[in-house]
């Protein structure tokens, strides 16, 4: 079985359990995690958007974007589409027809991107940059509006500037904080990894 394979299998089975959105459990995070901190913002009308801001723990980068083309895309696909379908198709190509031209071959080249990194079973950090980032490209005028804002093991996406620049009352605690600019946290240590655990669960917000 290819990578490609696998990864779809793993995700495409959790969708039918219904366990797909256990990655954002904070119980989940752990040594080793690959995380990424989203914003889901979306709704039928002005007065039913609804945003969530929420943290995903990964057991690798190319975990991440077995998700996010097996799971996450799809379903705002069959969202921004009008699709509806319950349970959405767990394919995203299937979607691609109820897309104008340039929008459905931004989507086509996205999901290019992805599965060049699964097939291959690995990613660079810079293709990773590339992928988030054309996929933030990609979901900023869907609905709903998918934004990835910070992600890396727990001290790079704690240390992102996402984090660095946010509102006094969501600012990093300061212990943590010196942690991470002195080089000093360590992920494997319980009492660090609390820390971070506490403080990406206090930034999910619905």
């Amino acid at each position: 079985m290819t990578n490609y394979e696998k990864m779809k299998k793993k995700w495409q089975r959790r969708l039918k359990l219904g366990h797909a959105g256990d990655c954002f459990d904070p119980r989940q995070l752990a040594p080793g995690k690959f995380c990424v901190h989203l914003v889901d913002c979306g709704g039928f009308s002005m007065a039913s958007v609804s945003e969530i801001e929420i943290t995903g723990y990964f057991d690798s980068n190319i975990d991440l974007l077995g998700y996010l083309r097996f799971a996450k895309i799809p379903r705002i696909l069959d969202l921004d589409s009008g699709s509806n379908r319950t349970p959405f198709l767990a394919v995203a190509d299937a979607y691609l027809e109820k897309y104008e031209t340039d929008q459905r071959n931004q989507i086509d080249r996205l999901l290019g991107l992805i599965d060049k990194a699964l097939i291959a079973g690995a990613v660079s950090a810079q293709e990773l940059d590339n992928v988030l980032d054309e996929f933030n490209a990609t979901f900023l005028s869907t609905n709903p509006e998918i934004q990835i804002l910070a992600w890396g093991n727990v001290a790079e996406t704690l240390a992102s500037p996402y984090f660095a620049e946010s509102d006094e009352d969501q600012a990093l605690p300061a212990e943590l904080k010196t942690l991470l600019a002195s080089h000093i946290f360590n992920e494997c240590n319980p009492a660090h990894l609390s820390m971070a655990r506490d403080y990406l669960e206090s930034r999910l917000s619905a």
